[in-house]
């Protein structure tokens, strides 16, 4: 398979050497102002004479248009509302589409395309291989709700459609503020250090506890306004958003101010309410019906996920495990279903699931053991898959046991179970095409802590989005062809970082300073990787390494900071993936290098003969002023090395000339070992 950096995504019929720069005096014709601001971003300066006119945009198929799809891409669907087609000739570019959302993601290929701002000329086509393409968020801290948006923008770029929010006790409710008042005091306490929140979940108590969730909005929460704000948002570019309401488990946000509903009596972090109180219905529903007023969402998830305090309040012995949870299950679809809102869960409780290795999980008879000694605690998690005949069949299933075996794909879909596969990871899925071709109807990525650039970054979140955005638009994905897809993917995500800095810098008009350098390095220091989520926290300066120090004409300093992991990584990367046969719970899934991936978007992996280095745009702190020297220093160069490849500063300007920035070589370091 060949894949080109700027059309990874897309099908294209063979595009000419031949076009022309969108630039800020294209004229746009469109009805929708998200498809408009979208294509801002593929706008450069550039010469009259040079530009397209005029980029139009329309809701509908001509039927010549179609009879050329058909002819040059065979018999597709072009009534797929989210399919469009883009034709760039002489001077105007045509996008058309069946739906706002088909020509949104005209305009987001457009942006991805563009060489600089240029855009060749030919004929363009896609539509998604899947229905449901989408990322799985917490609510963002107030600070950052900032990002929150730029991020929905990236993902309208990547051509996503779904954005799954969990509420919990991150939105404040005004029938219960009791429930945030528990909420800002139980996750102060819990970010009382980074680990915490595993400590007491895997070493303080002779029970299983859930996860907890206190990156969810910063350990704070937003206004129902914000919220609001941020839900209307993602719908006005086309985003279907699903508010995700922790029910029967992880309920430790409702239960922190109300003990007495939980099942448990004695956790004094309860997460699990009683199903058999009506109190905890009481509740529930409230807090329902004020999402349900600010999101007005087509579905909400309820969680159901590690539901594992079962049967243990007198109101609940000796009533059967896969009762007690089909019934909440019925009880709440009910309640959504009354007001037209559909149901999803997280699915694994209803799996009678073992992994390669025969250890019992999700709705498996489980006896509990010390994370510790992996001693039994003398306590049983009671079974309660045979819920599967017993819960509503409309009931979407998230399905995120996808790794362990792939058969478990069946027990819902030969039940006519709607299902999406939860926690997914593009890199890591096995078998795509095959598993989406028996039912399936999608993905949803899952980012378990803060949503923040440098989590989602270092987390691998944004290289599965990208390498995933792949699977869920390309027909001719092919397993094989892992190495292609991730450098393309590299790029893609390299290009959208500094997309916005290469066009200011184009477009400042300014005479001298320097705007930004590109430098290409790498390290051969070693950081285990590391995941930041469930209360472990990022801090970056805990990984700098050392520093660049800009020297400007003026005799002035700036220092910037490398920090391993963000702006650079280490040679030794695997760019390879296989299938491992040591990790039962990866029997169907493929192991990938982490440490390379969590480098994407900041950096560029690419792989030399002698390992992989990384480009990274680094901007100047003050770019009116002209960087004269750079200097680089080691915190510890006993313990590592940073190896320089190149690096060329970029000045602020506003020429363009074919498409590329003017470059000078500052320094430039021959052969791939030398040290600066």
């Amino acid at each position: 398979m060949q894949i080109r950096d700027g059309d990874y995504l897309t099908a294209c019929a063979a595009l000419a050497d031949t076009g022309a720069y969108l630039t800020p005096d294209t004229q746009t014709d469109c009805a929708y102002d998200a498809v408009t601001r979208l294509l801002a971003e593929a706008r450069v300066p550039a010469p009259a004479e040079l530009a397209y006119r005029s980029a139009t945009f329309e809701e509908q198929w001509p039927p010549s248009l179609a009879a050329r799809v058909r002819a040059e891409f065979g018999d597709l669907a072009t009534e797929d509302p989210e399919a469009y087609a883009i034709v760039t000739e002489e001077d105007r570019i045509a996008v058309y589409a069946a739906s706002a959302r088909g020509l949104l993601y005209g305009a987001a290929t457009l942006v991805r395309m563009a060489e600089d701002g240029f855009v060749r000329h030919g004929l363009i086509y896609n539509r998604p291989a899947c229905p449901v393409r989408g990322v799985k968020l917490y609510l963002p801290t107030r600070d950052g709700i900032a990002y929150f948006k730029r991020f929905v923008d990236l993902l309208c770029r990547f051509q996503f459609n779904t954005v799954m929010l969990e509420v919990g006790g991150a939105m404040a409710y005004e029938r219960h503020p009791e429930i945030n008042e528990g909420w800002v005091r139980y996750c102060a306490e819990m970010r009382e250090y980074s680990g915490k929140t595993i400590r007491i979940q895997e070493q303080t108590f002779p029970w299983y506890k859930n996860s907890m969730h206190v990156e969810n909005g910063g350990g704070g929460f937003l206004t129902q306004d914000e919220v609001r704000e941020l839900v209307l948002y993602c719908k006005a570019r086309f985003m279907d958003v699903i508010p995700e309401v922790p029910s029967l488990s992880h309920c430790d946000y409702l239960l922190i101010n109300h003990p007495e509903l939980a099942e448990r009596k004695n956790d004094p972090y309860p997460d699990t309410y009683c199903p058999s109180d009506e109190r905890s219905y009481a509740l529930l529903f409230d807090v329902l019906d004020e999402v349900l007023d600010v999101f007005e969402p087509k579905t909400v998830h309820v969680g159901h996920d590690e539901y594992y305090s079962i049967g243990l309040c007198e109101r609940c012995k000796g009533k059967a495990a896969e009762k007690l949870y089909a019934d909440d299950l019925a009880r709440i679809h009910g309640y959504l279903g009354e007001k037209g809102v559909r149901t999803m869960i997280w699915c694994e409780k209803l799996i009678d699931a073992k992994d390669g290795s025969g250890k019992p999980w999700g709705g498996a008879e489980r006896p509990m053991v010390s994370h510790e000694t992996g001693e039994p605690f003398g306590e049983t998690i009671p079974p309660t898959h045979e819920a599967i005949d017993l819960v509503p069949r409309d009931v979407r299933m998230l399905h995120w046991y996808w790794q362990i075996d792939a058969s478990y794909d069946r027990l819902f879909l030969d039940r006519g179970m709607p299902l999406v596969y939860g926690n997914f990871d593009g890199p890591s899925f096995l078998n795509w095409k095959e598993r989406l071709g028996a039912g399936a109807q999608g993905g949803i990525i899952s980012n378990w802590s803060e949503t923040a650039e440098g989590n989602l970054q270092r987390n691998g979140i944004l290289f599965s989005m990208a390498y995933s955005a792949f699977m869920f638009w390309r027909a001719d994905y092919e397993e094989g062809a892992y190495a292609a897809i991730a450098d393309a993917s590299f790029e893609a995500l390299y290009r959208d970082k500094y997309r916005s800095l290469k066009r200011r810098a184009a477009a400042a008009g300014a005479d001298s300073g320097t705007a930004y350098l590109e430098i290409v390095h790498a390290t051969d220091d070693f950081w285990p990787y590391r995941r930041f989520f469930d209360g472990i926290f990022l801090d970056e300066n805990e990984y700098r390494i050392g520093a660049y120090t800009l020297a400007y004409d003026d005799g002035s300093e700036a220092e910037v900071p490398i920090c391993y992991g963000t702006n650079i990584s280490g040679f030794e990367r695997s760019w390879e993936r296989a299938v491992p046969d040591d990790e039962p719970l990866m029997k169907d899934a493929y192991k990938v290098d982490d440490s390379l991936l969590e480098a994407a978007y900041t950096t560029r992996p690419t792989q030399t003969p002698s390992g992989t280095y990384y480009r990274w745009l680094l901007e100047n702190p003050f770019p009116r002023k002209n960087v004269a020297r750079v200097r680089l220093t080691v915190d510890d160069p006993a313990a590592a090395n940073i190896f320089v490849k190149e690096i060329r500063p970029v000045p602020m300007s506003s020429a363009w000339t074919a498409g590329r920035t003017a470059r000078r070589p500052l320094v430039r370091i021959l052969g791939e070992g030398g040290i600066v």
